[in-house]
Order: structure tokens, then C-alpha cells, then sequence
């Protein structure tokens, strides 16, 4: 997890730089700032619960009910 929390970090960095160099508006940093930090903060979070959160669940409670339309349709045409 450091690594990736240095990758982020070298990913931030530049994008400050970035802007700074552009002359940005202060709410174009805010949003790069919130949009860095959501990503940073939601990996974080991702590997933490990685044990009982399982994209595979996910996707199966999302797709579920249209597989079952999609399948119950096919068996009676």
C-alpha cells in the first residue's frame, strides 16, 4: 500500500504542478484536489473491505434481473 500511496501522491504532484504552471482557477485545483483525493480515498477503502467486498457480487446483484427477463423471455418463444 505505500507504493500506491506514493503513486498517488507523484500523480498529485505533477497535477499541482501542472495547474500552477497553467495559472488555473483556485476551483480547478479544488475539484483535481477532491477528484485525486476520492480516487485515493475509494482504493483505499476498496483494498481494506477487500475481503467481504466482491465485484463479482456486484455485478451479479446488477445484471441478475435482466439475465432472468432475458433467459425467462428465450424459454417462452
Amino acid at each position: 500500500m505505500i507504493i500506491v500511496a506514493m503513486i498517488f501522491a507523484i500523480i498529485f504532484a505533477y497535477e499541482l504542478r501542472y495547474l500552477r504552471q497553467q495559472n488555473r482557477k483556485k476551483r480547478t485545483k479544488r475539484i483535481v484536489v477532491g477528484m485525486v483525493l476520492f480516487c485515493f480515498l475509494s482504493f483505499e477503502a476498496l483494498y481494506y473491505f477487500r475481503e467481504s467486498f466482491q465485484f463479482a457480487k456486484v455485478i451479479e446483484y446488477v445484471f441478475h434481473p435482466m439475465e432472468k427477463f432475458i433467459v425467462w423471455r428465450g424459454e417462452h418463444e
